[in-house]
């Protein structure tokens, strides 16, 4: 859990306080990823399918593998603004989590 958010309320609690925009960042990422091998994966399915022929596999694979890359680019797109927004906050308002600790010891 983020260690900047010290008070007492229940906000602390919620999902979007268990990791930093640094870690949100790197989750989205990893999801990217995996999209885009579901992407690879469905169209060597759909590809390999002997039911599948023509115009229905064009169709198919259009369909169902371009749904998971948009997904994918999506990930990516808010991975990146996360990222971004990691940045201008470090430089707004750095956190000094890591100083406390080494302080208390």
């Amino acid at each position: 859990m983020s260690k900047c958010c010290k008070g007492k309320c229940w906000c602390r609690f919620l999902p979007h306080n268990w990791l930093c925009l640094r870690g949100l960042s790197v989750l989205f990422v990893v999801c990217f990823y995996i999209c885009l091998v579901f992407a690879v994966y469905m169209a060597f399915q759909i590809g390999r399918h002997p039911m599948i022929t023509g115009a229905d596999m064009w169709m198919a694979l259009g369909f169902y593998v371009g749904q998971s890359l948009a997904a994918a680019v999506g990930c990516l797109t808010v991975a990146k603004i996360l990222k971004a927004l990691g940045k201008i906050k470090h430089a707004v308002a750095p956190c000094h989590c890591h100083e406390d600790k080494e302080e208390s010891k």
